[in-house]
């Protein structure tokens, strides 16, 4: 349900927006810095089906303890520092998360949620010699 933020100083045209989220709401009145959501978002045109993207547009903002950032859609990023130091990393598709889990990294998909592993990529990496 869209809720009507009330910061008038945080949008450029000075009229009372519409955010997604709460925690949109939250962000625009009190964190540091706020900005558009560059996430591209693949579309589908309606008429002849063909996918193109954009950007999100949503208000963006910092994740606590300088981790990353997220948006009121839900796009985050975790810095790369902060997913080394908690032991896990994105993986683009299973053959990645075969290599990253293979190491002793948790491999996590692009969208944050669970990635299915390729079993060989696995093998091959945990066979590869040095730490994990």
């Amino acid at each position: 349900m869209p809720i009507t933020c009330g910061n008038r100083a945080g949008h450029l045209d000075g009229r009372p927006a519409i955010h997604a989220t709460i925690d949109a709401v939250r962000a625009c009145c009190t964190a540091e810095r706020t900005w558009t959501c560059d996430w591209l978002v693949p579309h589908m045109h309606p008429e002849d089906g063909e996918i193109y993207t954009l950007e999100c547009g949503g208000l963006a903002w910092d994740l606590p303890d300088d981790r990353g950032h997220t948006c009121e859609f839900g796009h985050e990023h975790v810095r790369a520092e902060a997913r080394h130091a908690e032991g896990w990393d994105y993986a683009a598709d299973p053959e990645e998360a075969g290599l990253l889990a293979g190491r002793g990294v948790i491999p996590v998909a692009m969208d944050g949620g669970p990635i299915d592993i390729d079993k060989g990529a696995f093998d091959y990496a945990a066979a590869l010699p040095g730490p994990r």
